[in-house]
């Protein structure tokens, strides 16, 4: 009797264990992975484990009991409950295994009631155990059937023997030998109960994490369409207020230059009306220039990406060869712009992108700094990093400008002189700086100036 519970406890460690995950992933794997196998599937491929484990206890039992018989029928019932286990966990046809199933338990209920002691053996108890096991793994569609067929095998063996009670003898040789199969009995049957409450008590948790875990993750998924969805829509808003402002900016320039050439055609201009007319629309030109080359370089960068090549570059050499057209617009506006360089210095960077961020900074800082102001772009070294500083004593930038300064913000902007922009220069600024691993950010006082730095990693040595 000892040794039958310590098997029995030896087993359901082991069942039950799931602190080791070589010994759950081995479970999942004899009951059926959770996302191939239904529950009642998978319940029942566990019941097949347990009852085959039973019946190996209960044969060696039954047979030092004296019941023969008995001991035979759970070899027999061992082999039964291993084909229905093949046919439900390999074969994959889990509804005949289990109407199989149901049919053979309650065929061997009626054989071991009349072999075994009738009413006064543990067979009503085994019957409870089977017919519990069987309202577990059939579907709820079949209970109007099972259900009945139970309550009428049950009575009608207690009928049987009531009319005819020698055809249950009792085979007990003693009050002992009963004690000790009611025992067993009670004993088997409570932990198959236990197990299968437990299996399907965890299985519920389980799949009710799982479902609650699904919906965080929906419900996350839908804030971040949302959230998406709001920036399509801003971004689309943006696009098209940009794409007018472009389509009357070129317009305007080409009207002008239209409106020139008919004038020159027509009449003659004083030699200073022509200079004014030419100035003006060299101004125009430029701003329109400039508005088209950041357009083209954003529409690239939406639409296939950019291509960043980071190589050692001498950014004293370099600004010396991209700021010669800013430093002509500087002069004929009045602006002073030097360079004050710290020595060579060396970074990571991508020379097309750079060379656009640095001319486009440049071209603000002057843009927005009147006459005898004055632009300074210099150069040092921070904390491992190489900053590029550009300064003026401009107009500076409004605390409400300040927030959406990085963010595309389609809308005409002038400067001191009517320089006229579009709003793309410093989003491109950000985008290409952070594209070479670099940082960009602004320091701000209205009517005194602002400071653009950029930060960019130094050569690797």
């Amino acid at each position: 009797m000892v040794l039958i519970i310590l098997s029995l406890r030896s087993d359901i460690s082991i069942l039950i264990n799931v602190q080791s995950n070589h010994k759950k992933y081995f479970w999942q794997n004899a009951i059926g992975e959770i996302m191939e196998f239904s529950l009642e599937e998978r319940i029942f491929n566990t019941i097949c484990i347990f009852a085959f484990f039973a019946m190996l206890i209960e044969a060696p039992y039954n047979y030092l009991m004296g019941f023969e018989e008995l001991a035979w029928l759970c070899c027999v019932c061992m082999v039964f409950i291993a084909g229905l286990y093949h046919l439900s966990k390999v074969k994959r046809k889990s509804s005949i295994a289990i109407t199989l199933f149901c049919i053979a338990s309650n065929l061997t209920f009626i054989y071991c009631y009349f072999y075994n002691s009738g009413i006064f053996g543990p067979n009503l108890l085994l019957f409870t155990l089977s017919f519990f096991i069987i309202i577990t793994i059939i579907p709820k569609t079949q209970y109007k059937f099972w259900v009945p067929i139970n309550m009428l095998v049950v009575l009608s063996v207690l009928m049987i023997e009531y009319y005819w009670p020698t055809l249950a003898p009792i085979l007990y040789l003693n009050s002992l030998v009963k004690t000790i199969d009611f025992a067993v009995t009670y004993i088997v049957s409570t932990i198959l109960i236990f197990l299968s409450i437990r299996y399907m008590r965890r299985n519920y948790d389980h799949e009710r994490l799982s479902v609650e875990q699904r919906n965080r993750e929906i419900e996350a998924q839908k804030d971040e369409i949302l959230l998406q969805k709001a920036e399509l829509e801003y971004l689309n808003r943006e696009k098209d207020r940009l794409l007018s402002i472009v389509a009357h900016d070129v317009r305007m320039p080409l009207s002008s230059i239209q409106g020139y050439l008919e004038i020159l055609n027509s009449i003659g201009l004083e030699e200073e009306e022509k200079q004014l007319i030419e100035g003006q629309l060299l101004q125009i030109t430029r701003d329109t220039s400039e508005m088209l080359m950041n357009l083209l370089s954003w529409s690239k960068t939406q639409l296939k990406g950019s291509n960043v090549r980071l190589s050692a570059l001498d950014v004293n050499e370099a600004l010396q060869g991209w700021l010669k057209i800013e430093h002509t617009i500087a002069v004929k506006k009045g602006v002073r712009l030097r360079m004050l360089t710290a020595g060579q210095l060396y970074v990571m960077a991508d020379h097309d992108m750079l060379q656009l961020v640095i001319r486009n900074l440049v071209s603000n800082a002057i843009k927005f700094t009147p006459k005898g102001g004055e632009v300074i772009i210099s150069t040092r070294y921070r904390a491992g990093d190489g900053l590029i500083l550009i300064s003026d004593t401009g107009i500076g930038i409004t605390p409400e400008k300040q927030e959406r300064l990085f963010q595309l913000n389609a809308s005409a902007t002038y400067g001191t002189n009517n320089e006229k922009g579009i709003g793309l220069g410093l989003l491109l600024c950000k985008e290409f700086t952070e594209k070479q691993q670099g940082r960009i950010w602004f320091e701000t006082e209205v009517n005194k100036g602002s400071i653009f730095y950029v930060s960019l990693k130094l050569e690797a040595v």
